[in-house]
């Protein structure tokens, strides 16, 4: 392509309108001849277009606006797609599917300008040959046809597991490069030699495997169309109206670009892309608020805000629908979200000046669903095709055969076992995670409980590896994770690469991104990446060219307890051993599709082969966060004694006051840094939850949170230092708007795995008249509740209604665990007293639910 940026040049300046001489000629066929052409503007470079009317995406290499006269008629002006071709004049067949290129692009673009779009141009850059395209009525009912007849393909196979016929030809089939793939799914769904009419080839590409691959190959399979299905219905929500949309979790509307400093966006000289930043948009509340009534709530739109840094978001236009961008998340936060664009923001087929952008209401969705699953799909199927590696894996993931480990190799005279004796650092649980993983074959599972520094243990497991020589391949699902790990290594001084998009990589790595190195061309990469033991990038990102054909000795992959089985699979093709870090009694992995999560899809690869070989489970058992009275409920819980302190000063830590003087004497009880747990009980209070459509949420709950964390503040504890979690995102949201203070972080409790804070308040939401509909609830989830209790140091302050509570079993013996140390606390009207705050916390939830009835 690099030789071909002389021609493209020359054919710019070549059909470039110019008043001073004739436009040149190009043929559009015989029925419409040759016309003179002349560009008056190049609209955009490789602008993606989405249409979702036919359910039909692509990128235009160039969008023209052209001038276009015959000698019949008179000139006039149309907008047209180029299509550059880097190869030779083509044959018939070549011909046809260029053509039927160009001809859906102006399908895609006439939707997407919102007029008749009836011509295009193709350009082959060897032959300098310009070929114009007339769209004909019978070539579009054409392509629609074929384009049903693919969509009807891919849904039976969606939703009946039925793939289409096999070709049966010989010549086309041999080349093709998903031979392998396409016999084996064949095979698995019940086919044959005689039905796949390939023979001996057919049979060499599938006899490896047993019909318990075949089981394994389909059940997953099922799964993963289940999810995307699940998934597939959240992204049909950004075309629907406001009246029809669901609460989906994978977007954020009615946002508007912040042009507070003067311009609407930013340039980033690193990376030369545009920044936006999105804020609330001012909707007006008049209607809900009055100004004469004093105890009238002010409410101030705050952004519920799923996405993270680094995920891939599609920009639409919130009143038309129409999707303007694609482009990545640098950073969120409840007051605005920043994102980055390859180009300047446009709004097709209108005028796109700094006015124009700023008076629009917008929506961003993640748009990782169709990458995401096409990678598990493809890291799948990787696993049953013929060769050393993959028969591994089908062992020891399939087959579950149980991982061997050199028990031998024990000995003082290997220096990396020696590192691991020497080391002061490390307690007895770390060494022996560490020396598991040093005598591993197959694989070692490293079940990292809360506090227990599983982070600083792989740090010193990577140490030991190194001292061997071993090549090492980081991995974990988020890009949080794997800098977490990368930045703890950068600085015991350990070299490394990291594999990613710039703008997802935590700054304090960005300079070991190949990206930031001095690297001129493919060779320098390859260098680069043979230089280097440590390579760490996330288990979809291993999908990068730049790792096609590297090979490491071992793969460590942190959060293994929460990333999906197929995603899994990815980063393990490319090691010989590989070590799971995580901790299957914390969250599982996300899974959106109710079916999909019950027939087994939120089991990890780090679950199954830990109740197959538990012998393979080495735990951290030493933990360094909870004092000892928080410690104990997870252990009774969750964790069956098994945590124990690090040392008697965790066991014995407690919150310290400036000087603890409470204004009311239920909240002086509830600070008391003698009492590490402390329930508060709603049940004398009405105190009842409040719904609008699925969300939930409890006012007086939110009131009360917010006190005792103003109590907190007022008495020394810095906001920092505390942390809010609920089950619910709503009252999340309610909390916010019921406290003044900033540095406090709100969040779910999906949020809050992997933190922790001195000082945790806990709203459980819940408190019906009838108890037994929360057994169902998020309450229900043990996980989500592990998570919970395990994310305090010092105090863990939980707010809820006993009676509602105990209908749910875990929770039941939770309450039972605190009244065994004395922490229920009771708490009436009397006590809760200040009724306008109370009635502030209530008229903003009804006023967010006014609001989302209007959206």
């Amino acid at each position: 392509m690099i030789d071909g940026i002389p021609r493209i040049y020359n054919w710019i300046m070549l059909f470039r309108n110019m008043e001073e001489r004739e436009d040149p000629n190009v043929n559009f066929g015989c029925a419409n001849g040759m016309k003179n052409v002349g560009v008056s503007e190049v609209i955009d470079i490789e602008e993606m277009v989405w249409a979702p009317k036919y359910g039909l995406k692509g990128m235009i290499d160039a969008s023209l606006r052209v001038k276009v006269q015959s000698r019949k008629d008179k000139p006039e002006e149309k907008i047209m797609p180029l299509e550059f071709k880097t190869g030779k004049s083509p044959s018939s067949q070549t011909s046809v599917e260029h053509n039927a290129q160009v001809i859906l692009y102006t399908l895609l673009m006439s939707e997407r300008y919102q007029k008749t779009i009836d011509s295009g141009l193709l350009y082959y850059l060897q032959t300098d040959q310009t070929q114009g395209i007339t769209v004909q009525r019978s070539d579009l009912v054409g392509l629609i046809i074929r384009r049903n007849e693919l969509a009807s393909d891919i849904l039976k196979a969606l939703v009946l597991q039925q793939l289409p016929p096999v070709l049966q030809s010989s010549s086309m089939c041999r080349g093709c490069r998903h031979l392998n793939a396409c016999s084996i799914y064949h095979k698995a769904h019940g086919g044959s030699i005689k039905s796949n009419g390939l023979g001996d080839v057919f049979d060499s590409n599938t006899k490896h495997l047993t019909s318990s691959h075949f089981k394994f190959l389909c059940h997953w399979d099922h799964l993963i169309d289940l999810e995307a299905k699940g998934t597939e219905f959240l992204k049909k929500d950004m075309w629907r109206s406001y009246n029809l949309r669901t609460r989906s979790a994978g977007g954020v509307s009615s946002i508007v670009i912040d042009a507070s400093q003067g311009i609407p966006y930013s340039k980033s000289h690193e990376d030369n892309r545009f920044v936006y930043r999105f804020v609330p948009h001012d909707t007006s509340c008049s209607s809900i608020v009055s100004d004469d009534d004093p105890s009238s709530v002010s409410l101030k739109i705050d952004l519920d805000v799923t996405l993270r840094s680094g995920d891939f978001v599609i920009l639409s236009n919130e009143s038309s629908h129409q999707t303007i961008a694609r482009g990545v998340i640098l950073d969120t936060s409840k007051n605005h979200i920043t994102v980055s664009f390859s180009k300047l923001l446009r709004i097709p087929g209108r005028s796109s000046t700094e006015h124009d952008l700023l008076k629009q209401v917008w929506r961003i969705d993640k748009d990782e669903a169709v990458t995401s699953f096409a990678i598990m799909r493809f890291n799948l199927v990787q696993l049953f095709l013929q060769n050393d590696q993959n028969a591994h894996l089908r062992r020891m993931i399939v087959d579950l055969e149980a991982p061997r480990f050199d028990s031998g190799s024990i000995v003082s005279q290997d220096p990396a076992i020696s590192y691991v004796w020497s080391e002061q650092s490390l307690n007895d649980d770390q060494r022996r995670a560490i020396l598991k993983i040093l005598v591993a074959k197959d694989y070692a599972l490293i079940l990292g409980m809360p506090g227990t520094g599983k982070t600083s243990t792989m740090v010193h497991a990577v140490k030991a590896l190194l001292i061997r020589g071993t090549s090492i391949l980081l991995t974990a699902y988020t890009n949080s994770a794997v800098d977490n790990l990368l930045i703890k290594l950068k600085a015991q001084g350990i070299d490394f690469v990291r594999v990613g998009r710039h703008e997802a990589v935590n700054e304090e790595v960005r300079e070991h991104c190949l990206s930031e190195t001095n690297v001129q061309c493919v060779e320098d990469i390859k260098i680069r990446l043979e230089q280097v033991k440590v390579v760490a990038v996330t288990c979809l990102g291993i999908s990068s060219p730049l790792l096609a054909n590297k090979r490491f000795d071992v793969c460590i992959m942190d959060e293994a307890g929460q990333t999906t089985l197929p995603v899994s699979l990815g980063p393990l093709r490319f090691a010989s051993m590989f070590v799971l870090v995580g901790d299957h009694y914390q969250l599982p992995p996300l899974v959106q599709s109710t079916e999909a999560r019950e027939n087994g899809m939120g089991m990890s690869l780090f679950c199954r082969l830990s109740e197959a070989h538990p012998q393979a489970i080495s735990a951290l058992q030493s933990q360094y966060r909870m004092c000892q009275g928080i410690m104990d409920l997870s252990n009774a819980l969750i964790y069956g004694d098994r945590l124990r302190c690090g040392s008697s000063e965790i066991a014995n830590a407690k919150l310290e006051f400036s000087g603890l003087n409470c204004c009311l004497p239920w909240l002086e009880d509830v600070l008391n840094p003698g009492r590490p747990v402390i329930f508060i009980d709603t049940d004398m209070l009405p105190a009842l939850e409040e719904r609008d459509q699925k969300a939930v949420n409890n006012p007086t709950e939110a009131h009360i949170i917010a006190e005792v964390a103003k109590e907190l503040v007022k008495n020394g504890i810095g906001g920092d230092n505390i942390g809010i979690i609920t089950p619910y995102n709503s009252q999340a949201n309610l909390i916010r708007h019921a406290t003044c203070i900033t540095s406090l972080e709100i969040h779910t409790i999906d949020k809050y795995q992997g933190r922790d804070k001195d000082c945790i308040l806990v709203s459980f939401v819940r408190s019906c008249k009838n108890p037994t509909s929360c057994v169902a609830s998020l309450l229900g989830d043990w996980h989500r509740i592990n998570v919970a209790l395990t994310r305090a140091k010092r105090k863990l302050i939980m707010v809820g209604s006993r009676k509602t509570l105990f209908k749910v079993p875990l929770l039941k013996l939770l309450i039972k665990k605190v009244e065994e140390q004395s922490g229920i606390l009771t708490v009436s009207k009397n006590d809760i007293y200040r009724e306008g705050e109370l009635i502030r916390c209530s008229q903003i939830a009804c006023s967010k639910q006014t609001l989302d009835i209007h959206k």
